[in-house]
């Protein structure tokens, strides 16, 4: 019996197939404990697995056995099965709970668990994961998207839905909003200013086009816009079937641009391809206004937007016929490519219902393009979401819509009307010195909000609007946010806390939190990304003053410390991870922030940043009354201090080395950043901290980095492939982690050199690597691979942007902010 949680159409034969009468989608929510949930945390993401069809399908079994878990990265690929799994059947006016299922590891090792549904008949069914088997509280879209099995029958005969279009009906953009030109085409009308342009579709609500230059240089000729044409083809490799259509992809009403509908019975009468609306355009001046009725939905919206030479004006209403419970819904959802630009949604994030949702004041900001200013009032919600597999990232605009607890929508009946605007803006949260370098103020006016990407969907930082959460990125955010000034829908420093809240409540990211390849947690293999997480949650609440949050996680921050201080298993001050040993030839993975280099052991990364833990943590604890563990603190941080230059100060080189391995061997490939971290520390005295980063500008002079605007390498000679855990392996120097070029991480190369007194060198390290964070050449858009270069310019990274690589812009807080 075929599994109805897989979509028919995900099969290599795919094109001799009729259309699929099923949608499948996966959801993420936040959650409360439940009653029996004890030990759960306050909130949590958890995620649901539904299928919605044409006509009634008979539901029968659902199956739990292990599937794909979390990605964590370099520890290999995840499983993880589900443990709690709430089933509910939908209907138009929501959902009702048919049955629960609760398992164990053990039984699921038997052979898996199944939950039989007894011929349940319906056009709608939710599959709820609260808990799982690796990830505990936090099971992940994956697992839930891959790792259940849902039996039953399913009629498979198609009917076609309404192919409705808008009547145009005037166009004449005559007398348009001065400095703001207006174009008519065949299909559209596009109005464009120096800061703005946007294209509005005659036959359809939808925009054909958007961009933002918040420098008022007319730059506005690409379109940051998703416009996937119908029969796109989804990559090969995101799915097990390879490739298909994207119009048949369970993700596709993402890509919907315009109002959305889809109820909670299965209907979807408004969305990507789906056009149950019948309506008018009308274009008189700067104003488009659509009005449109939507009968399978109960809607209607009147949508009057004006285009301003800074902004763009919304006039919202929403009439609802009756109350309609709704599965997706949106007065206005965009769809963007972040191939073009990973864009970000900052605001207050609600933290109930679907994930995402934002009220009050929101910034959208667009790297190297721009930044709206989204105001709406008291009955205007936004959300933010981004859909890897289909590169693309979402806003939407929610009108007089009441999120349930169940990640769905109400939509009461009556008149519900918005004033909206997306004004262009330069958001300033810091202010400068007179004397602040035209280079260095430049990259702050621009970028300190890309520097910033608290993604709403997952409530945490990231590398990116459209990556993944990594809290090792943390010691880098931490350091600019504690910079910033804090305002209402901008908060840096609280966002610090709320994604560090997020850690500690057990959630999963990038070499951090369960493996399904131990007891143990990816903490002791990348040590390095664990410390910096310590010390972003020390800075955080040095700047913060968080008195509060420290009383509510007190047992868990004192034992992420105590395991920390477990991990010198050896008593000599320095950790260690017993389970990456760096020793050359087993390319194993890494216990530092490279994480395809095999560094490993005593690392000499993470020894140095724990010094810097060590020292914020000291009176973090006396100030919160615990001294015993202070002491203990103290004593380790002067136990490492001891044992740092005689573990990794190399004499050949005259640098630090980046690990000494398990086998006792030294291994030193010129890793600027180790360098500099140790120097910015108190893990080297200043004396020495001199010289050692005199023999580090030395050695840029020798091997000709003279100019510093493409960024720094990561190791300045070869690294040997018995050096190397995956990934670079046979590749030239300047690929990637195999001396590539970037700005990742690099404010501590300021720190070291202002530490040891060479001003000079800090200046120019700062102004040279601003230069070109300023014109946006050193990063790009997802899978662009701009974030790490070769010495001629070309790229060699993989992702496009990561947040570490505006890790300077905290040196250039520090060096010319004022309070």
């Amino acid at each position: 019996m075929a599994n109805l949680f897989r979509h028919p159409l995900a099969t290599p034969e795919w094109e001799s197939e009729p259309a699929a009468a099923v949608r499948l989608a996966t959801r993420s929510l936040w959650t409360a404990p439940l009653r029996d949930e004890t030990t759960a945390p306050a909130r949590r993401i958890v995620h649901q697995r539904a299928i919605f069809t044409s006509t009634p399908a008979t539901f029968r079994g659902l199956h739990l056995g292990w599937g794909p878990g979390y990605h964590k990265c370099a520890s290999g690929q995840e499983r993880d099965a589900a443990l709690d799994v709430v089933v509910s059947r939908g209907e138009r006016d929501g959902w009702s709970e048919v049955a629960r299922i609760r398992t164990s590891a053990g039984e699921l090792d038997d052979g898996g668990a199944r939950l039989d549904l007894g011929g349940l008949v319906g056009t709608s069914l939710v599959a709820e994961v609260r808990r799982a088997a690796t990830d505990g509280w936090w099971p992940g879209w994956n697992l839930a998207s891959a790792g259940l099995e849902l039996s039953g029958d399913l009629d498979r005969s198609w009917t076609p839905g309404p192919d409705g279009w808008l009547d145009v009906g005037e166009v004449d953009p005559t007398g348009a909003s001065p400095g703001v030109v207006a174009t008519v085409g065949a299909t559209d009308v596009v109005f464009r200013s120096d800061h703005l342009a946007v294209g509005f579709r005659l036959k359809s609500p939808a925009w054909s086009h958007l961009s933002v230059d918040q420098n008022g240089d007319g730059r506005v000729e690409t379109n940051l816009l998703q416009l996937p044409r119908s029969m796109d083809i989804v990559r090969s490799g995101v799915y097990p079937s390879g490739v298909y259509p994207v119009l048949r992809d369970q993700n596709a009403e993402y890509l919907t641009q315009g109002p959305r509908f889809a109820g909670t019975d299965g209907a979807l009468p408004m969305g990507f391809l789906h056009r149950g609306y019948r309506g008018r355009t009308e274009v008189r001046g700067s104003t488009v206004r659509y009005d449109l009725e939507i009968p399978g939905a109960h809607q209607r919206y009147v949508l009057e937007f004006t285009v301003h030479a800074d902004r763009i004006e919304l006039a919202a209403e929403r009439h609802g016929a009756v109350d309609r419970r709704a599965w997706q819904s949106s007065a206005w959802h965009i769809a963007l490519d972040n191939r073009i630009t990973p864009s970000c949604a900052l605001g207050d994030p609600t933290f109930t219902g679907e994930t995402g949702l934002l009220a009050g004041p929101v910034t959208w900001h667009h790297p190297r393009y721009g930044t709206f200013e989204l105001s709406g009032g008291d009955g205007v919600l936004w959300r933010s979401d981004s859909v890897r597999p289909l590169d693309t990232n979402t806003l939407e605009l929610k009108l007089g819509e009441q999120p349930t607890g169940f990640g769905d929508y109400l939509l009461p009946a009556g008149v519900h009307r918005a004033e909206v605007t997306l004004r262009v803006a330069t958001p300033t949260l810091a202010r400068l010195a007179p004397e602040t370098p035209d280079a260095v103020r430049r990259a702050l006016e621009r970028h300190t909000l890309t520097a910033l990407p608290f993604r709403a969907d997952t409530a945490t930082y990231s590398n990116n609007g459209a990556s993944m959460h990594c809290t090792t990125s943390l010691a880098d955010v931490s350091s600019i946010a504690r910079e910033l000034d804090q305002r209402e829908g901008l908060r840096p420093l609280a966002w610090v806390g709320d994604s560090l809240q997020r850690w500690l409540d057990g959630a999963p990211s990038y070499g951090s939190g369960a493996t399904s390849h131990g007891a143990h947690r990816l903490e002791d293999e990348y040590v390095h990304m664990a410390g910096n997480t310590l010390l972003a949650m020390g800075r955080y609440l040095a700047a913060s003053e968080d008195d509060a949050w420290f009383d509510r996680n007190r047992e868990r921050v004192l034992r992420e410390l105590d395991e920390m201080l477990a991990r010198d298993v050896d008593g000599d001050g320095l950790v260690e991870s017993t389970i990456r040993r760096g020793v050359a030839g087993e390319h194993q993975w890494s216990t530092a922030w490279a994480d395809v280099i095999s560094f490993g052991w005593k690392d000499a990364w993470a020894n140095a940043v724990l010094c810097v833990v060590w020292t914020e943590w000291e009176p973090l604890l006396r100030r919160h009354g615990e001294h015993e563990r202070a002491d203990r603190i103290a004593h380790a941080r002067d136990a490492l201090i001891s044992a740092y230059l005689p573990t990794f100060f190399n004499p050949a080189t005259g640098l630090i080395g980046g690990w000494r391995s398990a086998d006792g061997a030294l291994h030193d490939h010129g890793f600027s950043l180790v360098v500099a971290q140790a120097c910015a520390s108190d893990a080297v005295p200043v004396d020495r901290a001199r010289e050692i980063m005199t023999a580090l500008r030395d050695a840029w002079d020798a091997t000709g980095l003279d100019d510093l605007r493409n960024g720094i390498p990561l190791n300045l000679t070869r690294i040997p492939e018995d050096d190397i855990g995956g990934v670079v392996f046979g590749l030239p120097m300047g690929s990637y982690q195999q001396g590539g070029y970037s700005h990742h991480g690099a404010r501590v190369l300021v720190e070291a050199f202002d530490r040891c007194g060479m001003h000079h060198d800090a200046e120019r390290v700062l102004v040279e690597l601003c230069a070109t964070i300023a014109d946006d050449s050193s990063f790009g858009g997802v899978g662009s691979g701009r974030d790490w270069r070769m010495a001629d310019g070309t790229p060699s990274g993989y992702e496009g942007q990561l947040v570490e690589g505006f890790s300077v812009l905290a040196a250039a807080l520090a060096r010319y902010g004022r309070p």
